[in-house]
């Protein structure tokens, strides 16, 4: 069930390349995740942990703004670092050093992240400043040989590395709510820099970028099922705490499967893509919209972990709306990232997207668990076309997960 734009796919002209000369030959881009990304990733399972109990320890709009501001700082400063992996060969000595010091540094930040809007502002800027420092340093010094194109980009992107954070360092100097308007404008900082500077000579090598931001929506999923874990082992002699378990993870399954069925044909879309045109498809396609689709598994694993605890009764709205909004905007993140990869609106996401939204009104009025069950309905229907159907979208068949 998808429908196409006028263009299926997109380089500077508003199509997708499939002559021969524009594919790469498989050795070329052949590059997959290492261990020492993986090592890495470790410090980000963390983080998506202490991003919902940032949330969980206060369930209003404020608590729940701080947690959007926590994870945009958190999602950009690995951001930055998997370009950086991707581009550049992190294996001697020496760089691997500088990435387990940024790891470190982005442990302090991480563990001070639950107080980041409190008493541990100025150290959970300041180890963010680190975080950020040896990606600009590493950024500098990998592409002094390099391309001048590439080289010239990468010096117009610095400065955007470090002012985000240096605002976050200020904002621990001063009162809530100037504090929280720095942390806004670090992020505007973050985002705004890459379409300000451009990306024009960077360089994308489709199986690893691919792999690797794969490697976060399981990061994020891992939470997920974390906190469902982590709150039914209190009760399992309960019935509808074991139902809501099950349910909990057939929703992160049918997630998992949405996501990971197409990815064949995202890095094909990709290859195929022309290596000038690369950079400004994976900025839109994966360092933009992945943010969303992270950010509603992170809603969801808070709605998900209130839900279990007061299984027989109504959910609070906020609770409500990180549950049902959480799994709704997965799916309408799905459909903006498929659009911006294949140019093709998958109308299944859509619809799976409005109908998790539909369960909000039972989610505030009936007990928790039907609405866990509802929204499990929802995701294996959509899964079931989806398998049934098989439907193209750009050069992959829908729910083959490899």
């Amino acid at each position: 069930m998808t429908a196409h734009g006028g263009n299926a796919a997109g380089g500077s002209t508003g199509r997708e390349p499939h002559t021969d000369e524009l594919r790469e030959s498989p050795g070329a881009d052949g590059r997959s995740m290492g261990n020492l990304e993986l090592f890495f990733d470790l410090t980000f399972v963390y983080a998506m942990s202490q991003v919902t109990h940032l949330m969980l320890s206060d369930v209003s709009w404020q608590g729940f703004g701080r947690g959007v501001l926590a994870l945009l700082a958190l999602w950009w400063a690995w951001v930055c670092y998997a370009w950086l992996t991707n581009m550049f060969d992190v294996a001697r000595v020496a760089h691997t050093t500088l990435i387990i010091l940024a790891m470190a540094a982005m442990m302090i930040a991480v563990i001070a992240l639950p107080s980041a809007f409190t008493t541990g502002a100025f150290v959970f800027g300041l180890a963010l400043l680190a975080v950020r420092l040896i990606n600009a340093g590493m950024f500098i010094a990998s592409s002094w040989r390099d391309e001048v194109e590439s080289a010239s980009t990468i010096r117009r992107l610095v400065p955007g590395l470090l002012i985000g954070p240096a605002l976050i360092v200020a904002a621990a100097f001063v009162p809530s709510p100037y504090r929280e308007l720095l942390w806004v404008a670090a992020a505007a900082v973050d985002f705004g820099t890459p379409r300000l500077a451009g990306t024009n000579g960077l360089r994308v090598v489709p199986s690893y970028f691919i792999e690797r931001h794969g490697s976060v929506i399981i990061i994020a999923l891992g939470e997920a099922i974390i906190a469902l874990g982590a709150v039914a082992s209190e009760d399992l002699r309960h019935p509808g705490v074991l139902g809501a378990v099950v349910c909990g993870v057939l929703i992160s399954a049918t997630l998992w499967w949405t996501y990971f069925g197409l990815t064949t044909g995202a890095e094909e879309r990709m290859r195929r893509t022309a290596a000038e045109d690369r950079p400004r498809l994976a900025l839109d396609a994966y360092s933009y919209l992945h943010l969303p689709l992270v950010a509603g598994i992170v809603f969801f694993a808070v709605g998900i972990r209130v839900s279990v605890e007061h299984v027989d009764d109504p959910l609070a709205p906020l609770a409500a709306f990180a549950l049902t909004g959480g799994v709704a905007m997965f799916y309408a993140a799905e459909v903006a990232y498929r659009w911006r990869d294949h140019h093709q609106v998958t109308v299944d996401r859509l619809l799976a997207a409005a109908a998790s939204l539909l369960v909000f009104p039972m989610a505030i009025s009936a007990p928790a668990v039907w609405s866990l069950a509802v929204l499990t309905v929802i995701g294996v229907l959509r899964l079931a076309w989806e398998l049934w159907r098989r439907p193209q979208i750009g050069t992959g068949r829908a729910g083959t997960v490899r």
